[in-house]
């Protein structure tokens, strides 16, 4: 599933293309994908409203236009790309053994497709999602905020500052894993498994820690870790080993810089020691057992 890193790619570089734009018309051919409105009513919906901005909430992408808010999640394979006036079908569109077909550039429309967006002047936007987990809604006005699958999202973890981490968004009393409370969207909105992994490396915890267990400079060093794992993937344009694309069709960078995730049986990238495969909160972990002991626990 795209995490922060993606997501925050995906706006950034579509942005630029889309915002100050009007929507046309609207295509929505999968109407399951859509929350909260008959399908019949969305297309019309949207017609003739600008696009005033695009920003990011957790994993999700905030279209705000005139009147009201286009809320986008990408689910585990969504694709949002962005098709330019001048179409050219891209010939590195391939079908892959299992009879998906994958973008290596700007995609043709295709059985995948569910939303079109189609802008005046031609350029489109382009929703793609092949094993449709995606889920779009709208919100009227700019109370996107408080919509329930929004308000519930916990802090921003690029914008968390160490005082009300430790006092406000860590539990004391938490017996779950570590590598369990980092995947909670109402701890921290964005982070996911990739992430989780690669931080939990970085700070030197082990993912099988108890919330509670962990003191406070092992607290601050994961939140630094976070930090520092989310901008890395965000500099790298994302973490591409399946379904993930950039805006452009093009792939992230970061797969191939990360430390454990993906990496079980392989050596450690810090200290040579083979890595672990486990499973934590129903999740494929990978970490280093000379990197990240095994946790003592505190009575």
């Amino acid at each position: 599933m795209p995490e922060l890193p993606e997501v925050e790619t995906i706006v950034r570089m579509l942005a630029p293309h889309a915002a100050g734009k009007r929507i046309d018309a609207a295509e929505l051919t999968l109407p399951r994908m859509l929350l909260g409105m008959p399908a019949r009513e969305f297309a019309p919906a949207l017609a003739g409203r600008a696009i005033e901005r695009i920003l990011r909430r957790g994993k999700y992408i905030v279209f705000e236009l005139e009147g009201c808010a286009l809320i986008i999640h990408l689910g585990m394979t969504g694709q949002l790309t962005w098709s330019p006036a001048e179409y050219a079908e891209t010939p590195g569109f391939v079908r892959s053994i299992t009879g998906l077909q994958r973008s290596k550039g700007v995609h043709p429309v295709d059985k995948h497709t569910h939303l079109i967006l189609n802008l005046a002047g031609g350029e489109r936007i382009l929703f793609r999602d092949p094993r449709t987990f995606g889920k779009i809604f709208l919100v009227p006005g700019r109370a996107w905020p408080a919509h329930p699958r929004l308000s519930i999202l916990g802090a921003e973890p690029l914008e968390l500052k160490v005082k009300p981490f430790l006092k406000q968004a860590f539990p004391e009393d938490s017996a779950r894993p570590v590598k369990a409370l980092l995947l909670d969207q109402s701890f921290l909105a964005g982070v996911g498994n990739i992430y989780a992994d690669e931080a939990l490396f970085r700070s030197g915890i082990h993912p099988k820690t108890r919330s509670r267990d962990l003191r406070d400079g092992q607290r601050i060093a994961l939140l630094e870790a976070v930090k520092a794992v989310l901008r890395k993937g965000i500099r790298n344009s994302g973490t591409s080993f399946s379904d993930y694309r950039k805006p452009d069709g093009s792939e992230g960078n970061n797969y191939e810089r990360l430390k454990v995730y993906g990496r079980g049986g392989e050596p450690c990238r810090k200290c040579g020691s083979i890595l672990s495969k486990s499973v934590v909160a129903q999740r494929g972990t990978v970490h280093c057992p000379e990197c990240q002991p095994a946790p003592k626990r505190r009575k």
